[in-house]
């Protein structure tokens, strides 16, 4: 016995003696080449070891290699895909004849790695030449006995320095990322995991944590818990949660995003935005993050933006063939204000500029591009408390989008403002190779007033107002939209008044029409209406028409959308009558046609005085009525009154003496010019003078320019 003793004590020392020494017996380079054919083998790449090599097997299995390279792909640079300045691997031996692995130390010092995708999307770590004997995967899954992972623990993990590259050769861009350091811990597979890592990008450093539960759960399929942490000046993020590895990954958990400023981020990232000062900075959202397969939903408990506040949800399935989204907004009262640019101070100079911007001014030739409405489907809800924006306030206001297969549905449902309502919907449709728009909206019971003062400052405008548009176009270009343009509309204010002139007040005294009684003057008037229609871009109305009982004012022309002039005719007319509001617009009164004209950006307005003058000798009647009830108005009117009128009227004041003209007599010589005869009120008519010879009868265009001169 002692004897066999001996024998296997001798063995062992032999054996030992052999792991201790043969190391040092065996050429390093023998490993060198031996390391080189096993990774170009698996991976058709180039392994190379430039620096020392060393390994030893006891008292603990080590490997060290010194200044290691593995080649890049033949289509990608720089020539090496990773590099490291020292590569360490330790290991008890000891373990190993138990069945488990124990790391006690692996350490990466200074790696560098590229990352490439080329103009295929294809990347550098993607193997062309992988070993072709793989054994197939067993059809029954295996007793649980032999799918049991050896036990693993790991000691000092670290990597310490590196750098990461990424470059897209389709697009040109590239990222880096350096000081890259981690450290990992896991006693066996069967306790919780820990990660800790550090890098810098963009100048910024980031932290980030990470702790699991037992790798061994994690891999056989049970839900584990986990929890992520990113920490940064720009951003941070905590996950707080479960991750399940089956079939059908899933995960689930709390999800916290704090961004002090917003563009800070975007400044961080790359792509600068102009905003502001306070506004697009403090960004926070809070909620619950599920994941199933492909299947993604996200539901804000919390969501704020500067002083905006909200909630929502947002789904996304990425099984088809494009993403399909769905979801809701809902935020509280919304101020805008700050986040519009400035206004433009109305200077000369700023007028100047805007007058040669518009002069120049063309619609779009270029294609549009509306390939975007294909890149997914989409159902989306938005609803805001309120909207303010300047001196504009909108209500609670609701709206729906939906997008299928690039045709785009917005629906305005619901729409509250200025104690008014609306609502209007527009669809935008790629689907076929010329693409189509429509535009339908209707506002109702809106006051004008408040309304017009905060969108355009004007204030002279009171009553309640309905305003409708339908229209609908198609084309390839913003030109050609416009130029197939079709539809009509209306606008419609009643029960209102024009703030600042009284109409009725002047007919009654017109010494009083042009004296400050320190009290607030208006024309009310039933209604202010009109309609349009558009065809091929080409806007036509007929009927506009502001009904007073002491002035009508009409109007009629076009608008060319696509040639951006216009072409129109006001006219207003003073009438004698004292009907009420909604009197009929028959012709009676003196009517002086204002002529509209222009491109958009340089409008001209001039009287139409042929058109007077045409009217006057149409009917000569109509014009001396309202003459003569103008005249009765200046009877009543006291001398000082008149005088003033007389001064405000012709610039001088009126003649002194038993003498000097009445003043119905200089206006019965202003009507005898425009008529070519006269009339006096309260008394019989004359003989009507005989008929002039045509050759003597003056142009009544010509007696009604020298009138106006006098």
């Amino acid at each position: 016995m002692k004897k066999i003793l001996g024998i296997l004590l001798a063995v062992l020392v032999v054996v030992a003696a052999a792991v201790v020494i043969v190391p040092f017996l065996i050429p390093a380079e023998t490993y060198r080449e031996e390391l080189r054919n096993q990774v170009r083998d698996a991976t058709g790449r180039e392994l190379t070891i430039a620096g020392d090599i060393s390994l030893t097997i006891l008292p603990r299995t080590q490997l060290v290699a010194e200044q290691v390279s593995f080649s890049n792909a033949d289509w990608a640079e720089p020539e090496e895909m990773a590099r490291l300045e020292r590569l360490q691997v330790r290991v008890n031996p000891w373990a190993l004849l138990s069945g488990e692995v124990e790391v006690e130390s692996f350490v990466l010092d200074e790696p560098i790695i590229h990352l490439v995708v080329d103009e295929q999307g294809r990347g550098n770590w993607e193997f062309e030449d992988a070993p072709e004997d793989v054994p197939e995967e067993p059809d029954e899954p295996r007793d649980p006995a032999e799918r049991r992972l050896p036990d693993i623990r790991l000691g000092e993990v670290r990597l310490e320095n590196g750098t990461v590259t990424y470059t897209d050769m389709a697009t040109g861009e590239r990222q880096e990322v350096s000081e890259v350091s981690a450290t990992l811990d896991l006693e066996t597979l069967d306790a919780p995991l820990s990660a800790d890592g550090a890098l810098r990008w963009n100048g910024e450093r980031v932290e980030i944590a990470l702790n699991s539960g037992p790798p061994r759960a994690l891999l056989a399929g049970d839900a584990t818990p986990i929890r992520l942490s990113v920490d940064s000046l720009p951003l941070r993020l905590d996950y707080d949660g479960r991750i399940v590895l089956a079939e059908e990954n899933r995960l689930e958990g709390a999800v916290e995003i704090d961004v002090p400023s917003l563009k800070g981020l975007a400044a961080w990232a790359g792509e600068e935005i102009e905003a502001a000062e306070g506004t697009l900075e403090a960004f926070n959202l809070a909620g619950r993050l599920e994941a199933v397969g492909d299947n993604y939903s996200f539901t804000a408990e919390s969501l704020r933006l500067d002083e905006i506040t909200g909630s929502g949800g947002l789904d996304v399935n990425l099984a088809g063939e494009k993403p399909r989204l769905s979801g809701r907004l809902d935020l509280s009262q919304m101020d805008l204000t700050p986040y519009l640019p400035e206004p433009v101070e109305a200077t000369d100079d700023a007028a100047a500029e805007v007058e040669a911007e518009a002069a120049v001014a063309e619609w779009s030739e270029e294609p549009l591009d509306l390939s975007g409405l294909h890149a997914a489907d989409a159902q989306f809800d938005l609803s805001v408390e309120g909207i303010t924006a300047r001196d504009v306030t909108i209500g609670r206001s609701a709206l729906g989008l939906v997008l299928e297969d690039g045709r785009l549905e917005a629906d305005l449902q619901e729409l509250n403002l200025y104690d008014g309502f609306g609502s209007g919907r527009v669809v935008l449709n790629a689907r076929d190779e010329r693409p189509s728009m429509a535009l339908r909206l209707a506002l109702e019971e809106v006051q004008s007033n408040p309304l017009l003062s905060d969108v355009a400052d004007f204030e002279r405008l009171e009553g309640r107002g309905a305003m409708s548009l339908d229209v609908t176009a198609d084309g390839q270009s913003q030109r050609e939209m416009v130029e197939t343009l079709n539809g009509s509309g209306a606008i419609s204010f009643t029960d209102g008044a024009i703030v600042g002139i009284n109409l009725a007040q002047m007919a009654r005294n017109v010494t009083a029409a042009f004296q400050d009684t320190g009290e607030a003057e208006s024309t009310d008037f039933a209604e202010l209406a009109g309609t349009f229609t558009i065809e091929n871009g080409i806007l036509r109305n007929d009927d506009l028409a502001l009904l007073n009982p002491l002035l009508r004012v009409t109007g009629a022309g076009t608008a060319d959308i696509p040639a951006r002039t216009v072409d129109y005719r006001i006219t207003p007319r003073a009438v004698a009558s004292l009907e009420g509001q909604g009197g009929d617009l028959a012709r009676r009164g003196i009517a002086v046609p204002i002529v509209v004209t222009g491109p958009w950006h340089d409008l001209s307005f001039r009287p139409d005085l042929e058109s007077l003058v045409r009217d006057a000798v149409r009917d000569p009647e109509a014009v001396r009525d309202a003459a003569e009830d103008a005249i009765r108005g200046i009877r009543e009117a006291s001398p000082d009154g008149l005088r003033g009128v007389l001064e405000e009227l012709t610039g001088r004041a009126e003649e002194e003496g038993e003498d000097a003209p009445r003043p119905e007599e200089g206006l019965r010589g202003i009507l005898e010019g425009l008529t070519g005869g006269g009339s006096a009120p309260e008394a019989e008519p004359e003989e009507a003078p005989e008929a002039a010879d045509e050759g003597e009868r003056p142009d009544p265009l010509q007696r009604l320019r020298g009138i106006l001169g006098d």
